[in-house]
């Protein structure tokens, strides 16, 4: 499912508004969490889904439903959530956010609001059989200047950290581009070069469960780093949240 995350604080460190803007189906209601979805009933006959086996190395990925996940509409109410959010968090999982399209969202964010890309929709094309296999972000040129944080990982792409040093380099950006490493930590890239934060690697035995990890990375870097405003400290909070998912074993009842 792509969204668009918007999260609105009231004191520091307590998350007040969190609200996911996505197009879904009733298929994904027993999975959604407790926060506050828009539209706040399923406007699609079936969900964006996903198949990520990762037995072997690379990983082999299946898109499915890819008809229903048409980008967020917007109508009032995403604009009046765009306008309060003090972080907004683009997370397409297809290429299907158009530069106008995402221009025109973030034309409603009020100043001083943390905007935060995670690209990796725009680094897959789904070829006729759902596979999922690499694409050139081409709309990178237009877009990444319109982010504060640019947060993806090095799996994502087969030159992940080539596309990071070109993309922190465009004349008109100041994004800082993330990208995770897994077990080494991640890395942020700007125009001043690479600085890496490590992580503390975990055991095999230690890992439980890896299935939204770096969803967790990504929501708990654009926390930290709205908060504090020092990447480093950000980062190494995100990888801490990280480790904490990976040794917290899934309990989603699914019926």
């Amino acid at each position: 499912m792509s969204a668009l995350t918007t999260t609105k604080q009231k004191i520091p460190r307590i998350p007040a508004g969190d609200r996911q803007c996505a197009s879904y189906g009733p298929d994904m209601l027993q999975y959604l969490l407790p926060v506050t979805m828009l539209p706040d009933q399923p406007n699609k006959p079936q969900t964006l889904r996903y198949e990520n086996d990762t037995r072997s190395l690379p990983r082999i990925w299946k898109a499915y439903n890819t008809e229903y996940s048409q980008p967020p509409e917007l109508n009032a109410e995403t604009i009046k959530t765009l306008q309060e959010a003090d972080i907004i968090m683009i997370a397409t999982l297809l290429p299907n956010y158009s530069p106008d399209y995402v221009e025109s969202l973030l034309s409603y964010a009020r100043p001083g609001s943390l905007k935060v890309l995670c690209p990796q929709g725009y680094l897959r094309h789904i070829a006729g059989d759902g596979l999922v296999v690499p694409r050139e972000f081409v709309e990178a040129a237009a877009l990444v200047p319109l982010f504060d944080l640019v947060i993806y990982s090095e799996e994502d792409h087969p030159q992940a950290f080539k596309l990071a040093q070109q993309w922190a380099q465009l004349a008109d950006s100041a994004a800082m581009i993330i990208v995770t490493e897994g077990q080494r930590g991640a890395s942020f890239v700007n125009k001043a070069g690479v600085q890496h934060v490590a992580t503390q690697p975990l055991a095999p035995h230690e890992i439980l469960d890896s299935v939204g990890c770096g969803d967790v990375f990504d929501a708990a870097v654009a926390y930290a780093y709205y908060q504090s405003h020092d990447l480093v400290q950000a980062v190494s909070a995100a990888n801490e949240a990280a480790g904490r998912k990976l040794r917290t074993a899934a309990t989603v009842q699914v019926s």
